[in-house]
């Protein structure tokens, strides 16, 4: 095989596999470009009197436009063959886990526990996860929801799991 056939570890698509920034922002492009596919029939409406589809249509351009931004800052190391990339690692699967983690917890156990389960795996996502930075990341973020979603925004939120 020659070095120019682009299966080597330092080819093109081994440096965007292996970058840090360039998968996630593609994945976020292909996220909203899907939202923004599933929302199309939708009534946009208008600022005065939003539709059911102008949240996702705006929550879609968001996620494309931010997957543009991650793709665009991950571009530079195409240029040099560096290895500093990360490479596809738990972070990739232990991230979108834990939004699920969230989802599907947080009906049967309430917020709290949801919140507190989805920031560990969250926090498992790190190469060098610290348990006390973790425990720290839970307390702080489970007291900000609180105040925020329950005390100031009032939403009927179960808090904790009935027994």
């Amino acid at each position: 095989m020659s070095a120019h056939d682009g299966v080597g570890s330092n080819s093109l698509l081994a440096r965007v596999i292996n970058s840090e920034w360039i998968p996630p922002g593609l994945f976020f492009i292909a996220l909203g470009a899907a939202a923004l596919w599933i929302s199309r029939d939708y009534p946009l409406g208008d600022l005065n009197r939003m539709g059911p589809g102008y949240f996702p249509r705006m929550l879609s351009l968001g996620m494309i436009g931010l997957g543009a931004l991650s793709v665009l800052r991950g571009l530079p190391e195409l240029a040099g063959a560096n290895d500093g990339g990360a490479r596809f690692d738990r972070s990739m699967w232990l991230i979108p886990a834990s939004m699920a983690v969230f989802g599907l917890s947080v009906e049967p156990l309430g917020l709290v526990v949801a919140l507190a389960l989805a920031i560990a795996v969250a926090g498992a996502a790190h190469r060098q996860a610290r348990v006390k930075e973790v425990a720290i990341s839970v307390v702080f973020l489970i007291a900000l929801s609180v105040l925020i979603f329950v005390v100031v925004l009032k939403l009927p939120l179960r808090l904790w799991p009935e027994l």
